[in-house]
């Protein structure tokens, strides 16, 4: 009993580390696309963003389910001590990695003419040869995670995420920069480099770390006598295929979204008559501004469910499924009281922040899409929040299901809005709100249909929806205050986001939208519950 306990908490610290790491590689990610945004214009991060959604599809398909699927199947070898048959995956996986990334690669690279005029964007050409070399890298990297995941410790895999984001930040500025002027196209191709760089130095530290490590892996397998590897190397290749394409179906279904707004948006606005330059300057600005700003409060839910995910399953294991509604609970509330402020300082923030990140260019459109869009940053995390609980309570299949028919209904209204109508980038955003709003109700009603979670809609929703709206307006106000006497945006924006975010906290305590138990959860929690206590607050 006490060893299944250290189990459980052992997982659940390891499902932590790899959340907090993923937490911040999308931080870093936020960070550095800023003045990438700002070296290439919107034209050129149209043809960075539109590579990347090719990239990132052919990545799933070939590798990304690797990392989960190894880590399953090496670790039940590991339980039963089978050191010697979990090495022969280890090195099958290498070769089969290396196989599946060198055809990728080879398809992005040699199709690459192919692939932009399919998602309307010839100018992206470059971009997509920059980055098909990353593929390979890539899936032999994932292999090695997956070989570190399966020893039940994802520290390696951690580091090398945020060694893998650091230099691709790095690179892909000073490539960027560097190849701006041989044109547009080319600079958005320095910019993809960085991806590549950045993988290869990830892939290199798990290498050195594998190397350190060899003596005691060495050392296991001398000791093991249960092993019998009597399986070639196709019999490996067949059980970590069959153990990936379920994991793969997910994946890809989650992450059409992104290609689907890719394709139908820049070909819809070629289908109008728009020229190819105008075309992807567009997508720049939905790509490289909307959706950026947008990434950064959504990221704190993803990180949030993937930190849900291993306690989630630990109790349901265990049965006690009063404890599961609990964490459920408590897990969606978190991520609303997140999300909804964010979402209402984007909304009535919209124009000071672009402003103060990306200048005045398109200021008006970029500030539109933002107060009309704001909402989804609310809907994509609680459904982020909802697959992870879904996960945990092993309704892998479901939230994938939700996902492909929402995605229809996204289909539909973006032909509708942006081929009949000629809608733009408002089509595209409104679409976005129909799917992001879809998928997070019935995601959501799964979860109430199996585990009830009897949510306080007052106290979860409206309490965190009221503060919000009035963290919004005294944001504004602020802002416009801190203007009048100092006539400096990003003095202003700085303060009203301070400023909005204490009021919202203070308001929310107030009338009873956050209790002291849940406050400790926030990080540093401890502390500002004391502050909270010393002002009077609770």
């Amino acid at each position: 009993m006490v060893s299944t306990k250290k189990a459980s908490n052992h997982m659940v610290v390891q499902g932590g580390i790899l959340a907090s790491a993923s937490l911040i590689v999308r931080l870093i990610g936020f960070f550095y696309r800023i003045p990438l945004v700002n070296i290439l214009g919107e034209e050129g991060m149209g043809y960075y963003s539109s590579s990347f959604e090719i990239y990132s599809f052919m990545l799933i398909i070939s590798s990304y389910a690797l990392p989960a699927a190894l880590s399953k199947i090496i670790s039940k070898k590991i339980t039963l001590r089978k050191y010697k048959e979990a090495h022969q995956i280890f090195k099958a996986g290498l070769l089969l990695g290396a196989f599946v990334g060198l055809i990728t690669s080879s398809v992005m690279y040699f199709q690459a003419q192919n692939l932009a005029s399919l998602i309307g964007s010839p100018g992206s050409v470059h971009a997509m040869r920059a980055l098909a070399p990353a593929l390979l890298i890539f899936s032999i990297l994932a292999v090695f995670r997956g070989y570190f995941q399966g020893m039940n410790t994802m520290v390696p895999t951690a580091i090398s995420q945020i060694i893998e984001q650091v230099f691709n930040a790095i690179f892909s500025l000073v490539m960027a920069y560097a190849l701006l002027g041989q044109g547009v196209a080319f600079g958005a191709a320095g910019g993809t480099l960085g991806t590549g760089i950045g993988t290869l130095f990830g892939l290199l530290f798990l290498i050195f770390v594998y190397r350190m490590a060899r003596p005691y892996f060495g050392k296991r397998m001398a000791s093991d006598r249960v092993s019998t590897v009597e399986d070639g190397l196709f019999d490996y290749w067949q059980i970590i295929v069959m153990t990936s394409v379920p994991m793969l179906i997910g994946s890809t279904a989650y992450n059409l979204s992104g290609l689907v707004d890719t394709v139908l948006f820049q070909r819809g606005l070629l289908f109008q008559g728009y020229e190819p330059a105008f075309v992807a300057g567009q997508y720049g600005i939905l790509a490289s501004k909307y959706k950026l700003i947008l990434t950064l409060p959504i990221s704190v839910a993803s990180a949030l469910a993937a930190a849900s995910i291993p306690g989630i399953t630990s109790l349901m294991a265990k049965k006690e499924y009063a404890a599961v509604q609990h964490r459920g609970k408590q897990a969606i509330k978190m991520v609303l009281l997140v999300s909804i402020p964010s979402a209402f300082g984007l909304a009535f923030l919209a124009e000071p922040i672009l402003l103060m990140l990306f200048g005045a260019k398109n200021i008006e459109i970029a500030s539109l899409l933002m107060r009309l869009g704001a909402m989804t940053v609310i809907f994509y995390s609680v459904s982020a929040i909802c697959i992870g609980i879904l996960q945990g309570l092993g309704m892998i299949r479901v939230p994938v299901h939700h996902s492909l028919v929402a995605l229809g209904v996204k289909v539909v209204f973006m032909i509708i809005l942006i081929y009949v109508f000629d809608f733009g980038l408002i089509g595209a955003v409104l679409s976005n709100i129909i799917f992001s709003g879809l998928v997070a109700t019935m995601n959501y009603l799964s979860i109430e249909k199996k585990i009830h979670l009897n949510m306080d809609y007052r106290v979860s929703v409206m309490y965190p929806l009221i503060a919000g709206l009035m963290m919004g307006i005294v944001a504004m106000v602020v802002h416009m205050m801190v203007m009048a006497m100092s006539n400096s945006n990003v003095i202003g924006t700085l303060t009203a986001i301070m400023i909005g975010g204490l009021f919202y906290v203070i308001l929310l305590i107030k009338i009873g939208g956050i209790t002291e138990v849940e406050l400790l959860i926030f990080p540093k929690g401890n502390k500002l519950v004391a502050l909270a206590k010393r002002l009077r607050l609770m």
